[in-house]
């Protein structure tokens, strides 16, 4: 007779992992009963006799099933439940009630027991109880899981988003920058073209031509370069009582000479002050300096274009007018978000020059708080300054915003800051 070849060993079937129960009776017979069946059942047993002494069990290790009686002296099986789901809410609480005791077995439900059997304990009852708890603790056990997971998944979503939008800003800003630079470029094509003419034919009225063509680029090159590293950086602030009309009038005082160069008639209606408020007189000074350069300049442009034939001057009288006031910003009882302490002060830098392009000039969109990025009245100007601006309005607490002067065209730029 052959030999049977060895067969395969099959190693054991895992047994489940016990319950970890907690049963609290102040009879001892009842315990040893119930102890006997529960181990029956795949329950690993500790036991009390008290109320008192079961929730110090559960607060020194927590079970995962508390079994009591109702009826004990001293803290009971209700007190003892309304205990344990305080501060363990997770655990599973049955109750133990005589037949007579259905009042309190339905109190025991409005507390947080999960179930309750009468006594004397039918075994097949205490099993499905328990089947009950174990399933209740899955599923409590798989939606944490659900929530964790969720929690992470939304997280990452999150950080895909803000990704985007970072890369999305990026290419924007991009774009945008490439946009001025070709501008400039074009600018300095133009320079060199009638700088080689006037080599050619030995025209000086060309050659000066040309390098005030290529001074001027070079100057806009310089001033991106300034801007796009103030935009780097934040201010140094430094808020002090002061007339909130004295800057406005510095700048007035400033450009006057280069507003009249320009045949620009530079109005000042100065209405802020003179009582002082809290402003950084140097901040708001370099926020209406641009933005009135920014109006003169675009009339100044008109005559270069003029020049070289590209564009003529409407013929209408130009005018560049500054104005301040002091405004309330909305409280909560107007509907604002907090209280307003001081007058805050409204700047308004208004002209009637070529006004601000429209989508389709090559111009980028808008920002996620409507403010169109790399826009500039200026022909060939980058809008980069007009962003630093805004930058530096808002570290100061306050904004800026753009819009048309009048439906015939003009800029109309409004400086708001906090007091």
């Amino acid at each position: 007779m052959s030999a049977q070849p060895p067969q395969p060993r099959v190693p054991p079937l895992p047994l489940p992992p016990l319950l970890p129960l907690l049963l609290v009776d102040d009879e001892e017979g009842i315990r040893t009963v119930l102890v006997l069946l529960l181990t029956d059942m795949g329950c690993a047993v500790r036991t009390a006799a008290s109320g008192a002494e079961a929730l110090s069990m559960v607060r020194a290790d927590p079970p995962a099933v508390v079994l009591t009686d109702v009826r004990m002296p001293g803290m009971d099986g209700i007190d003892l439940l309304r205990a344990v789901k305080t501060e363990f809410p997770g655990v599973e609480v049955l109750v133990l009630t005589g037949h007579g005791d259905m009042e309190l077995a339905v109190s025991s439900l409005r507390f947080g027991a999960g179930d309750f059997l009468t006594k004397p304990v039918a075994p097949e009852a205490l099993e499905v109880a328990l089947d009950r708890a174990r399933q209740r603790m899955a599923l409590r056990e798989a939606l944490r899981r659900h929530t964790e997971e969720l929690e992470l998944l939304v997280a990452q979503r999150t950080r895909q988003l803000l990704h985007a939008e970072r890369l999305a800003a990026v290419g924007e800003t991009a774009a945008g920058l490439a946009h001025a630079i070709k501008n400039m470029a074009g600018g300095l094509e133009g320079a060199m073209f009638v700088l080689e003419k006037g080599l050619e034919l030995d025209r000086r009225d060309y050659l000066e031509q040309g390098w005030r063509m290529v001074r001027d680029d070079v100057a806009r090159v310089r001033d991106l370069a300034v801007r796009l590293l103030d935009m780097g950086r934040a201010a140094e602030l430094s808020p002090r009582p002061c007339d909130p009309d004295g800057p406005l009038r510095d700048v007035a005082r400033l450009l006057a000479p280069r507003a009249a160069a320009a045949g620009v008639t530079l109005a000042v209606r100065a209405g802020a002050g003179p009582e002082p408020v809290m402003l950084d007189p140097d901040a708001v000074h370099r926020c209406l300096m641009d933005l009135a350069v920014n109006s003169i300049e675009a009339f100044e442009a008109i005559g270069a274009f003029a020049e070289r034939g590209t564009e003529g001057d409407t013929g209408a009288r130009r005018q560049v007018t500054l104005r301040s006031r002091r405004v309330a910003l909305p409280g909560p009882a107007d509907g604002g978000t907090e209280a307003s302490g001081a007058p805050d002060v409204e700047y308004v830098v208004e002209d009637n020059g070529p006004g601000l392009p429209s989508q389709g000039d090559g111009q980028d969109g808008e920002d996620a708080d409507g403010f169109t990025v790399f826009l500039s009245a200026k022909p060939g100007g980058s809008g980069v300054g007009l962003m630093a601006t805004r930058k530096l309005a808002r570290e100061m607490g306050g904004e800026l915003e753009l819009g048309p002067a009048s439906p015939e065209g003009g800029v109309r730029a409004v400086l708001r800051i906090r007091g």
